[in-house]
């Protein structure tokens, strides 16, 4: 093997890993559902808890 292709399997393994790592924050995500908004009673297509995500960005690090 070159230079040439270990660089490029060394690509491939990155590539690889930062799918995988990608992969693994999106399924972190809460499944959100539509209805009213809890605390601003507006309705949106995606709540979290009940929760829309303009309340949430703007109570964020509080307990809602």
């Amino acid at each position: 093997m070159d230079d040439i292709d270990l660089g490029c399997e060394q690509e491939q393994q990155d590539r690889e890993r930062c799918i995988a790592v990608a992969r693994q924050i999106a399924a972190a995500i809460p499944v959100g559902s539509p209805g009213e908004c809890d605390l601003c009673g507006e309705w949106s297509g995606r709540l979290v808890c009940a929760v829309c995500a303009p309340c949430r960005d703007k109570y964020r690090g509080t307990q809602i």
